[in-house]
C-alpha cells in the first residue's frame, strides 16, 4: 500500500487553510470604525448684545438665525472625544455645567446619542438623538450671563 507523503511542502496545507478562512473570520468581527463614533461639540454664545456673527460659525449661520432670535452669535468653544458605544464622554461647558454624550448602537450610517447636560447635581436636559454619521443638531441650551448656550453636536 502505497503511502502519500502529505508534508512535502511543509506549511502549505495549514496556510491554504489560513487563507480560505481568514475572509470569514474578519466578516465575523465587527469593525473598530463602527463601533467608535466621534463626537464634536460646538458652544456658542447667542444674545441680544449687538449684532455680531463669529466667522467660524459662517456655515451655521443661517440656521442659526431661522430657529434662535438673537443678533449676536459668538463660538466659546470647540471640543471633540472619540468614543466606543457605551462610553460616556464628559464635556464642560461654561457656567460650572457639564454634558455627557454617550453613543447607543445603531444600524448602518445612523449615529444614535444618549445626551445629558446638568448644572451641579441638577439635571437640565435628558435626551436621545438620532442623526446620519456627520450630521448636525443644535440645541438651545442654557441660559448664560445676557443670552444663551447653543450647542452644535455632530457625530461621525
Amino acid at each position: 500500500m502505497a503511502r502519500r507523503n502529505l508534508t512535502a511542502r511543509p506549511g502549505v496545507p495549514a496556510l491554504s487553510f489560513l487563507l480560505l478562512l481568514l475572509p470569514v473570520l474578519l466578516a465575523a468581527v465587527p469593525s473598530e470604525a463602527a463601533n467608535t463614533v466621534s463626537v464634536e461639540i460646538g458652544v456658542v454664545y447667542a444674545s441680544n448684545e449687538g449684532t455680531s456673527m463669529d466667522p467660524a460659525l459662517g456655515t451655521l449661520r443661517g440656521k442659526l438665525q431661522s430657529m434662535f432670535n438673537y443678533t449676536s452669535y459668538r463660538m466659546l468653544d470647540r471640543k471633540r472625544r472619540s468614543l466606543a458605544v457605551g462610553e460616556a464622554g464628559e464635556f464642560e461647558l461654561p457656567g460650572r455645567r457639564m454634558m455627557r454624550a454617550t453613543p447607543l448602537s445603531a444600524e448602518g450610517n445612523k449615529v444614535r446619542l444618549s445626551i445629558q447636560i446638568s448644572d451641579g447635581p441638577k439635571n437640565l436636559l435628558t435626551t436621545t438623538l438620532g442623526l446620519n454619521r456627520g450630521g448636525v443638531v443644535l440645541v438651545g441650551g442654557p441660559s448664560h450671563q445676557a443670552g444663551v448656550l447653543i450647542l452644535i453636536i455632530s457625530a461621525e
